[in-house]
């Protein structure tokens, strides 16, 4: 009797772990668009209007297995479709069946949609505080922005739309459509799409398991950490050792914008996260290593399953391997991501 009730409390622990990680579209027939293999445009309503990702299924997909699932954020004025080019991740998840989703951001500035003035309100963009530019720049009064009670700040410059929102109303969907790995949930993205992955990290953090930004940090005065009450989560930071858009190492851009260096975030996430020594700094080899004369160090001593990580190379305000399908970044981000699945902890249980 003893040796059957511990058979099924092990049974039962194997059927309750598998039900936290898979979603409610396993087993069940996908839409019929995209095709395993493609990508193709997905229209919601979010906020009161009509917002738009796309996403590639990978050629293998099977709504059997659990796939992994990476959101990509495009830049400042640019787009989901120059994004999914840009970033190079349809090979590598072709390569790695998992699936790939690129939010469009909002362009209302000066009409509801204003194309070339699509962005993404994260860390700092539409909440001035006064430090976030110099006096010689002033940001840009997009709709949403000019429709709340205190309108437009001086240095705001993207769109206030609940991005963070759209994020998760999307990720809500997928789950209900796809076969998803609930431990393997990642963002990425460049520039203002980076900000946007340090932004999910900050607000979806329960849900992610890792961000993997790009040339893009939070500004002076936003250095914020995330709530690991509510989940740890991983970082791997990429910047071009020579961008001065969104500088790694200084404060002030080469267009009068003041970002956090990159050390300064790092810690603050390092010490959110319970990393020990987090101002410490150790080496962080990758299979990347030397491309660009990419170099990568860790930051502390963190928990089990947790790294925060920065990697320099030798590029300006570009993504490492940009317009590359299958480049030197995206691989590096999908290492990053798959070596770094959800840690069932937070910080109230370490």
């Amino acid at each position: 009797v003893i040796m059957a009730t511990a058979h099924l409390m092990v049974v039962l622990f194997a059927l309750v772990h598998t039900a936290v990680g898979q979603t409610q579209g396993c087993g069940r027939a996908p839409p019929s668009s995209p095709n395993p293999g493609s990508t193709s445009k997905i229209t919601m309503q979010h906020g009161g209007v009509s917002r738009f990702y796309l996403l590639h299924v990978p050629s293998n997909y099977k709504t059997t297995e659990q796939s992994a699932l990476i959101f990509s954020f495009h830049g400042w004025g640019s787009s989901a479709s120059f994004n999914e080019g840009y970033m190079g991740f349809t090979k590598v998840s072709d390569a790695n069946n998992f699936l790939v989703v690129y939010p469009e951001g909002r362009s209302d500035y000066n009409r509801e949609t204003n194309n070339g003035w699509q962005s993404f309100n994260a860390v700092g963009s539409t909440t001035t505080l006064g430090g976030e530019c110099t006096q010689s720049t002033t940001g840009y009064c997009y709709n949403s922005c000019n429709n709340r009670p205190q309108k437009c700040g001086r240095c705001d410059w993207t769109t206030c739309a609940d991005d963070a929102g759209f994020t998760e109303a999307i990720l809500n969907s997928i789950e209900s459509l796809y076969c998803i790995d609930k431990t393997m949930i990642y963002a990425t993205g460049y520039s203002n799409g980076g900000m946007m992955a340090y932004e999910v990290g900050m607000k979806l953090n329960s849900r992610f398991a890792a961000i993997v930004p790009g040339g893009g940090q939070p500004f002076v005065g936003h250095n914020n950490p995330p709530d690991t009450t509510k989940g740890l989560i991983s970082v791997l930071d990429l910047h071009g050792s020579n961008d001065r858009t969104c500088p790694a190492n200084s404060t002030t851009s080469s267009d009068g914008w003041n970002y956090e260096p990159v050390d300064n975030v790092l810690k603050v996430w390092a010490n959110a996260n319970g990393c020990q020594s987090h101002t410490n700094l150790n080496r962080f080899p990758t299979d990347e290593d030397g491309q660009k004369k990419l170099y990568c160090v860790k930051f502390g001593q963190c928990p089990a399953g947790i790294d925060i990580v920065r990697c320099s190379y030798n590029l300006g305000h570009q993504w490492l391997g940009y317009s590359e399908n299958g480049g030197a970044g995206a691989r590096l981000a999908w290492q990053f991501m798959k070596n770094h699945p959800k840690v069932d902890m937070t910080l109230n249980e370490m």
